[in-house]
């Protein structure tokens, strides 16, 4: 009779204790599911993105960028192929003033801005001087008087359209009409290509 009773004891014990080991299982898995949930993201290092901020810092403020042009009295090199360096750059006012007798000055209801500077070929091809352009304060975009003509000294060689041959340099005078309220004017040089490289000099005023 003791066994009779004591197999089904044993039975009953077994699934007793299965049923615990189960529950426990259940218990650590959502425990562990938990734990996964709550894990937070991983951010970006700090250096990571301090480094990320510096290198779109030093871009937006690349030297002979519009942001941060090249001075006026620096001579400055395009990819191994021009030089250029402005020699001067002055305020007319509204009036150029003819320099002969046969013409009248010119005048404007604006101001006359005149640039004189000097560009070499360095590279190993001839290139072509066609036209530069004059941004102020307001981004406005100017390119050169085409009615200046008898109006620069001859020794200023006013630019039009010229090539330059490898090793050679030249010296030119611009003359730009640009309202008066302009201000903060920067040039703008290239290598002289017909998809050029840019750079950018202020002309102090």
């Amino acid at each position: 009779m003791r066994v009779k009773y004591l197999i089904p004891f044993l039975v009953l014990i077994l699934v007793f204790g299965f049923a615990l080991a189960c529950n426990g299982c259940e218990t650590s898995t959502e425990e562990v599911s938990k734990a996964e949930e709550e894990e937070p993201i991983e951010e970006p290092a700090v250096e990571e993105e301090e480094k990320i901020i510096e290198e779109v810092k030093t871009k937006e403020e690349e030297v002979g960028s519009k942001d941060n042009p090249y001075s006026i009295n620096e001579s400055i090199t395009i990819n191994n192929e021009v030089n250029w360096k402005i020699l001067s750059a002055e305020d007319l006012g509204d009036t150029l003033e003819a320099i002969d007798r046969w013409s009248d000055d010119k005048t404007t209801t604006g101001k006359f801005i005149k640039v004189r500077f000097t560009v070499k070929n360095i590279g190993k091809e001839m290139k072509t001087l066609t036209d530069l352009r004059l941004f102020d304060n307001e981004d406005r975009e100017f390119v050169t008087y085409d009615k200046s003509f008898g109006y620069i000294e001859k020794e200023e060689e006013l630019f039009l359209l010229d090539n330059i041959n490898p090793g050679m340099e030249r010296t030119y005078t611009v003359v730009y009409e640009v309202p008066k309220d302009s201000k903060d004017f920067i040039l703008e040089i290239t290598n002289l290509e017909w998809t050029p490289d840019k750079a950018y000099i202020s002309l102090g005023f």
